[in-house]
């Protein structure tokens, strides 16, 4: 077992490096492909509201940013230790095909909790397109640690 890092408690507030990505229609139809959605008057109106119809779409987009591997690297550990506990998403406005998104996260929480030897962190990312907030998400990792060699 991994052992707990009392250096993770301090990096609370810390500022991930802020990405650009586009959204392209190309990659919009391979998410609706792996989806198995292949209604083309589906896609159409998926492309004006990407939010309505694949909520999840931004975390794709972190996760092609390489935000695992950032945090992983932050935390001083290899990415595999790190279990996605869970996730929420808020859309404020929608996100459209075509969008420039510029993301901005920032470890929001860590949390040691000792008795079942387990560290939390809660990760804030703002998505937003020209300015405006589009999506916010709400993601939380998890390590498994003991406080001694085990």
């Amino acid at each position: 077992m991994m052992r707990f890092n009392k250096r993770w408690l301090a990096l609370e507030g810390h500022n991930f490096p802020v990405f650009k990505a586009k959204i392209e229609r190309d990659r919009v139809f391979r998410y609706l492909d792996f989806l198995g959605h292949k209604d083309e008057r589906w896609r159409g109106s998926v492309c004006e509201d990407i939010g309505s119809a694949l909520p999840t779409f931004p975390f794709s987009l972190e996760m092609e940013a390489g935000v695992v591997v950032a945090m992983a690297s932050l935390l001083q550990v290899e990415a595999s230790c790190l279990l996605h506990g869970e996730q929420a998403f808020t859309y404020h406005s929608t996100l459209c095909c075509g969008d420039l998104v510029t993301v901005r996260s920032v470890l929001r929480d860590v949390t040691w909790k000792p008795g079942s030897q387990v560290c939390f962190f809660g990760k804030e990312s703002h998505f937003l397109v020209e300015e405006r907030l589009a999506v916010s998400i709400r993601t939380v990792y998890a390590i498994k640690a003991s406080e001694t060699n085990v």
